[in-house]
């Protein structure tokens, strides 16, 4: 029997390849590597916005009376313009000649936080919401040179804002400031009604953000109804936990679909 050697597969030489496929390749790699290292960059910034803005919510949420008011929402002020300044503006140069839309994911949690920040300090300032076109002025910088500002994520901002009204109605009705519980509560109830009546519930994050909006609505209905009916009863300063133990919906330690 005849047996015949089995044929051995010869790799070519790197150097005997397509220079232009190797050149091709090579410029896919570069683009890749440049892709990942902005979006851990931008990734770094939205973090450092994150940051900075929940400190300047914690700081209005110190407000007490009008001086304090006034002190605290000009620092506060200052302290979203530095981060514009600084944060949202490297953020912006980096996205310059770059589809935004790569990157938002790697930019959104900070963008909420912003926005979430930046409409509380207008709404303890003259009562307000601050409207989506305010919130891009803010994140530009010039005609080719600004952070885009998606309506989506503008809502879920604006979802996010009314824990914090829940909380500034809490902190007032414990105070005894009543009729700044009965103006948030309006205010709230206006924000949630609007959020609802988009018909976005097939949205997740959005439906999430929903079940806890109605939840702060009822927490902040429940203190309304304890100053109006209870308030005669319990002194001022028990008003506060009086309303939270009579909320039979609590927001924390819920699970969602």
């Amino acid at each position: 029997m005849s047996t015949q050697p089995f044929a051995t597969q010869v790799v070519e030489p790197e150097e005997s390849f397509d220079p232009e496929i190797q050149s091709f390749f090579h410029d896919c790699s570069k683009k890749l590597d440049s892709h990942h290292d902005r979006y851990e960059r931008i990734i770094k910034l939205s973090r450092d916005i994150t940051i900075e803005s929940k400190r300047i919510i914690f700081m209005l949420h110190r407000v007490q009376d009008d001086a304090s008011k006034i002190k605290l929402t000009n620092e506060a002020e200052g302290k979203l313009q530095l981060v514009v300044n600084t944060s949202w503006n490297r953020l912006a140069k980096e996205l310059v000649g770059q589809d935004p839309h790569h990157y938002l994911r790697g930019y959104s949690p900070g963008l909420q936080e912003f926005i979430e920040a930046i409409s509380f300090l207008q709404f303890i300032r003259d009562g307000s919401l601050i409207t989506l076109e305010e919130v891009q002025s803010k994140l530009s910088y010039g005609e080719d040179l600004k952070v885009p500002v998606p309506v989506y994520e503008y809502l879920l901002g604006i979802a996010d804002l009314t824990g914090e009204l829940m909380r500034l109605c809490i902190n007032a009705v414990g105070r005894g400031e009543t009729q700044l519980v009965f103006n948030t509560c309006l205010s709230l109830r206006k924000v949630h009604e609007a959020l609802s009546s988009l018909n976005l519930g097939f949205q997740r994050e959005l439906k999430r953000k929903l079940q806890v909006s109605r939840q702060s609505l009822q927490k902040v209905e429940t203190a309304c109804y304890t100053v109006r009916v209870r308030g005669s009863e319990i002194p001022k300063e028990l008003l506060a936990a009086k309303a939270v133990l009579n909320d039979d919906n609590p927001t924390w330690n819920e699970e969602y679909d």
